[in-house]
């Protein structure tokens, strides 16, 4: 009766087995699964996480870049300045005809005043104040119409002239006699003329000259050596 027991039973033990088999190893499964979805869930969070960090860092050594060429500069020059934050460029967000000018996170109770000249990193005169706030003011960009800068040509005779924006793109310097020699490459700096603006910063190179015979001036078209579009933090300086 035991052998019959046992043979009959053998089939049905060797089935319940291999359910039980089963079902432990789709349970194993599924429980492996929940931890891999659960790594994948802290890793992704972790890649977040030090990609916030290094995104700052990377914006940290750059601002601590510009700093230092901005030391590198001002330092020897021994000129009197403030460093600023660009906090709205407004034609950059698409406001209306506005021009295209800076924002600037420091105003006349920091020591502004209007008509000083705004300056990059690499002592490149990017623009002037032109209105003030206790804690704000505007300038205008030198690409900006009536955004005016008294100049020099880096030429022999050292020609005078004024600057002004010409479109928002480049610059034109006008009443230039027609006897004096200037030539596409020259250099066209601050003249100092104009009071506030320390002389010999660099405005930018000239690409044309337009010097018509049957004209009493010529004018030049300059070309800013920077992207006035990238400018995060600025300086305003002053003699």
């Amino acid at each position: 009766m035991e052998n019959s027991l046992i043979t009959v039973s053998k089939p049905l033990t060797k089935t319940l087995y291999n359910l039980s088999s089963r079902w432990g190893f789709a349970y194993s499964e599924r429980q492996h699964q929940r931890d891999l979805s659960l790594n994948v869930t802290n890793l992704e969070q972790e890649v977040s996480r030090l990609t916030v960090a290094n995104t700052k860092l990377k914006e940290a050594g750059a601002e601590n870049n510009k700093l230092r060429q901005y030391l590198n500069f001002l330092v020897p020059a021994k000129y009197k300045y403030l460093m600023t934050n660009i906090i709205s460029q407004p034609a950059l967000l698409g406001a209306g005809d506005a021009e295209n000018d800076l924002i600037l996170d420091k105003g006349s109770k920091d020591g502004l005043r209007l008509g000083l000249a705004v300056i990059n990193e690499d002592g490149i005169i990017v623009g002037k104040i032109t209105e003030l706030k206790d804690r704000t003011a505007r300038a205008c960009l030198i690409t900006n119409y009536n955004c005016e800068l008294a100049a020099t040509v880096q030429n022999q005779t050292r020609t005078i002239g004024l600057t002004d924006g010409s479109l928002g793109l480049t610059i034109k310097m006008s009443f230039i006699p027609q006897s004096e020699k200037i030539n596409v490459g020259d250099t066209v700096i601050t003249s100092g003329l104009g009071g506030n603006i320390p002389r010999g910063l660099v405005i930018g190179k000239v690409i044309q000259v337009d010097n018509k015979s049957n004209e009493i001036w010529q004018e030049l078209n300059i070309e800013p050596l920077i992207n006035l579009d990238n400018l995060t933090i600025v300086t305003v300086v002053w003699p």
